[in-house]
């Protein structure tokens, strides 16, 4: 149970990564003002090519790489898997060090670890911020609206990739957010290729894609969790 318990923490950390997919679903297009610099130009024309590019996709799948540093500790934690999406539909695939695996359909999460026989199940909903990464994935929430968005560093220039700072406007436990996109010639536009969270107790997640695959034609009874006879499933809220 001690363990379990110590995969939950960390999950709940991971939980938390899974606002770089809400630029899956679109990011404010409105020009900051009239009298905008032109770093704010540019970053309103960064913003609606992200926007424009995720416009286009269907699905996409990656590998990725999290390491998660929790305060107080000198072990990082490093985990290693596949990511599948496909608009309000997802899938993460924990392959190393344990199988673990988050499914994200029809509005709920359900986070099944093969080895302890246990599955965590909730709704996407609710007032609770501990939910709200996941509000923003199915498309219950604005970017716009829950974070203030600026260049992590200066503009960049036409074909170099972009980085974004996130500070939310309300206490999700999160400082900020930095999120790197990358050209991508299959799709022609900015897709994904980095998140670092920093949150308020002083963990660092980060988290970076590889291999990214775009517009496969991902079936949708990849993300359908049929839980077995003998796994306990525990209601969360």
């Amino acid at each position: 149970m001690i363990i379990f318990v110590h995969h939950l923490h960390t999950q709940l950390c991971r939980w938390r990564f899974l606002l770089v997919a809400v630029l899956l679903l679109g990011l404010p297009q409105t020009a900051r003002s009239e009298a905008a610099s032109e770093s704010e130009t540019a970053l309103s024309k960064a913003i609606k090519e992200i926007h424009q590019t995720y416009e286009k996709i269907q699905d996409l799948q990656a590998d990725f790489v999290q390491t998660v540093e929790i305060q107080g500790f000198d072990t990082t934690y490093v985990s290693t898997g596949k990511v599948f999406i496909k608009k309000g539909k997802m899938l993460w695939d924990y392959i190393e060090p344990g199988k673990q695996m988050i499914y994200v359909n029809d509005g709920g999460f359900e986070y099944y670890v093969p080895d302890h026989k246990q599955v965590i199940r909730s709704r996407v909903g609710g007032q609770s911020d501990s939910h709200l990464p996941l509000q923003l994935l199915s498309g219950l929430g604005r970017l716009d609206q829950d974070f203030k968005v600026s260049f992590a560093i200066e503009p960049p220039k036409p074909g170099e990739a972009v980085h974004l700072k996130l500070v939310p406007n309300n206490n999700m436990g999160l400082i900020h957010i930095d999120i790197t996109v990358i050209p991508s010639s299959q799709i022609k536009g900015l897709v994904i290729d980095q998140v670092v969270l920093y949150e308020q107790n002083g963990n660092i997640s980060t988290s970076i894609f590889e291999k990214v695959k775009i517009n496969q034609g991902l079936n949708d009874t990849l993300f359908d969790f049929e839980i077995p006879d003998d796994v306990e499933v525990i209601d969360g809220p």
